[in-house]
């Protein structure tokens, strides 16, 4: 976690100095670029971001190394490190559902840390899973999600990828809890880095979804806001008023 928050306070600076650039030329060229998106009122340090990300760190880091892993190592080992990784975080994924009152959940959390934990050899096994025990795990952001803070502004982070605010003020909590808090610096850098190169490998088949859309930036922005909701809410997201009525006026009128 220290790791993370390290890096992401490096990207921030040299982002500054990109979208500084860009305004610069902008201004120069006499363009002026409006964002209306109230969800997303620092779009254009995000989509700066973005083009670091995507069209830089993904083309020619991330992307290869995604997928090389997928093609060239083992799927027994590939599950076999993901589930290593995941059962770490069943503790905290214990209190925050305890938290919302999720009694049933929590207690499938607890019980799968103590049956990979033993049984499946460190969580190498997810035998747990094999018990009818299905992993579902909640983190402190969505605790505060449940309790209706509301996401805050889109974050494109450099290095690390999309956030909502409430993501960035609460990510640290979760690594309070055992055995997360036992961890070295270079241990959660090494945790991080397995998770994310096999959740990146996971997006592979969505890769040529991505590079079709009109505009990838949107795509993704709005695609994951709609996966923060979508877990707070354990996929029962409540329908938008405003939008209902919107369309309803919309279809009144086309009568």
């Amino acid at each position: 976690m220290k790791f993370k928050w390290m890096m992401l306070c490096v990207g921030i600076l040299t982002a500054t100095n990109v979208v500084a650039e860009d305004a610069k030329e902008s201004d120069a060229q006499g363009i002026k670029v409006e964002y209306v998106d109230p969800r997303d009122p620092f779009e254009g340090f995000n989509r700066a971001m973005w083009d670091l990300n995507y069209n830089v760190l993904d083309r020619h880091i991330y992307r290869p190394i995604a997928h090389g892993y997928k093609d060239y190592v083992p799927l027994p080992i590939k599950s076999g490190l993901n589930n290593l990784v995941l059962n770490l975080e069943e503790p905290s994924s214990l209190v925050n559902n305890t938290l919302q009152g999720k009694w049933g959940w929590a207690a499938n959390a607890g019980g799968r840390f103590t049956i990979n934990s033993t049984i499946g050899l460190l969580g190498i096994f997810d035998v747990a899973d094999m018990m009818g025990m299905s992993r579902k795990q909640d983190d402190f952001n969505e605790v505060l999600g449940y309790y209706g803070v509301p996401n805050g502004p889109f974050f494109m982070a450099p290095f690390f990828g999309p956030y909502v605010t409430r993501e960035l003020a609460s990510d640290w909590v979760d690594g309070l809890y055992f055995p997360l808090s036992e961890l070295t610096m270079w241990q959660s850098v090494v945790k991080w880095g397995l998770k994310s190169l096999h959740a990146r490998a996971a997006a592979i088949d969505q890769e040529r979804l991505l590079d079709n859309a009109l505009d990838p930036y949107t795509f993704v922005k709005d695609a994951y806001i709609q996966h923060v909701d979508y877990k707070v809410y354990d996929g029962n997201v409540p329908s938008n008023q405003d939008d209902d009525e919107l369309l309803d006026e919309y279809m009144q009128e086309l009568e």
